[in-house]
């Protein structure tokens, strides 16, 4: 769940711009700033400036939003001053609070934020409108008239909330399929919390409820590890493929609030699942890799299969985001077994024996913002972490402070980690 808590007033009144909610009685709500039918609107997605489109891709890791993520997206969109962009946020529950922190002016100090993070700026970026839907049911994610929205859109991005509601509502609708459509065309995509989720191509779908680290491992096969599409269905439907799938993520799951709800050992266990090490698993164990991001962190993949990395973009250092397991703050991990665990069955704990490496993604404590008004400012970095092959790893401490670090070799046993304890 993302801890996003913008509201719409008291944000946006330097900007002459329109809102507009649903009509009354619609299964959906729609809202936006700015104006979202101007003809005008050129952009074009950078990606798709040859014959080839591919993907680019944003993972953010939940908590406060990256600021730089959404800027990165508006670039990748192909949007600058001039050629104008729509801009769309999804979700199934909650408000159009993205409106204003997208649609604002740059340098300035987002005021719903105790720390006093930045605004986007997307206005002065070039966007011409940002669009909020809020998807609650099946039916609404088939109204022509939110398909629509999502045909025009330039850039898409899902909101944090609970991943069961996007699996039960948006899985095989009309509204997957024009997502999927999108990230074909080479349109950004992004997501954070149980947005990002659902952008790999196994999501941890927490159809009855969240599973923690310890049940996880003691337990690879309990009631609340329901993977889609490996093995989850709903009351509603019957599941038969992945939400989406983009190329550089493929065999990948995700996982996000990693730092702050220790989710590491949970990853190794989705990891586990999905690779034939495991009963019922479908993939080669060796080809499964699983991604965890932190809160205030941000994964910005781009890139088509063989070429493909992802970048960092993260918020300044926050205390609130380190704990006593994982000492580094604004970090990704990248999970991968080199052998099959041991033990993977129902009813007992995972067992592997040194078989899982681990590379850590690190983004250095701050940098000085370009914006003196806005002294809380989301910057990218310069490690990278080569997605197309994972062992051709530059590891290294940049001149920035970024870091890429490993590979840490880890284990399980007994419902818990073994091996390297500092995150």
């Amino acid at each position: 769940m993302n801890n996003h808590k913008k509201t719409l007033c008291g944000v946006m009144f330097l900007l002459a711009s329109a809102s507009n909610a649903a009509t009354a009685g619609k299964s959906y709500t729609y809202s936006y700033l700015g104006n979202p039918d101007n003809p005008n609107v050129s952009a074009k997605p950078v990606s798709c400036a040859t014959s080839a489109c591919s993907p680019s891709v944003a993972l953010v890791g939940g908590g406060y939003d990256v600021g730089e993520a959404f800027r990165w997206m508006i670039a990748r969109a192909g949007v600058a001053p001039g050629t104008g962009g729509r801009f769309v946020i999804i979700r199934a529950t909650g408000t159009d609070a993205y409106n204003p922190y997208i649609y604002s002016r740059l340098g300035q100090v987002d005021s719903t934020s105790p720390k006093g993070y930045e605004l986007v700026g997307g206005a002065d970026l070039g966007l011409t409108s940002v669009e909020t839907l809020v998807i609650p049911n099946r039916a609404a994610a088939e109204d022509p008239f939110v398909l629509n929205v999502i045909k025009r859109a330039n850039a898409i991005f899902i909101a944090g909330g609970d991943q069961a509601d996007y699996y039960n509502y948006w899985q095989s609708t009309s509204l997957n399929t024009l997502i999927q459509k999108a990230i074909a065309a080479g349109i950004p995509v992004g997501g954070t919390s149980a947005g990002t989720a659902m952008l790999g191509q196994y999501a941890f779908a927490a159809l009855n409820g969240a599973v923690e680290s310890p049940k996880a491992l003691s337990d690879p096969f309990n009631r609340y590890v329901t993977l889609d599409p490996l093995n989850t269905s709903s009351n509603k439907f019957v599941q038969t493929g992945s939400f989406v799938n983009i190329a550089p993520l493929a065999n990948t799951v995700a996982d996000t609030h990693f730092n702050t709800r220790d989710r590491l050992g949970r990853l190794f266990t989705f990891v586990a699942r999905i690779g034939k090490g495991c009963s019922g698993g479908v993939a080669n164990y060796g080809d499964v890799v699983g991604v965890g991001i932190n809160e205030e962190t941000a994964l910005l993949i781009s890139g088509a299969p063989g070429g493909a990395k992802a970048e960092m973009a993260v918020n300044p250092y926050n205390a609130e985001n380190t704990t006593a397991q994982y000492t580094a703050q604004n970090s990704a991990y990248f999970v991968k077994y080199n052998g099959a665990p041991s033990q993977c069955v129902a009813g007992k704990p995972l067992v592997d024996n040194s078989n899982i490496q681990v590379y850590r993604l690190s983004a250095q404590p701050s940098r000085p913002s370009p914006y003196p008004s806005a002294p809380q400012y989301s910057f990218r970095v310069s490690a990278s972490f080569n997605t197309s092959n994972w062992n051709a790893q530059t590891v290294q401490t940049y001149g920035d402070g970024s870091s890429l670090s490993g590979p840490y070799t880890y284990g399980t046993s007994g419902g818990a980690i073994l091996g390297n304890t500092v995150h």
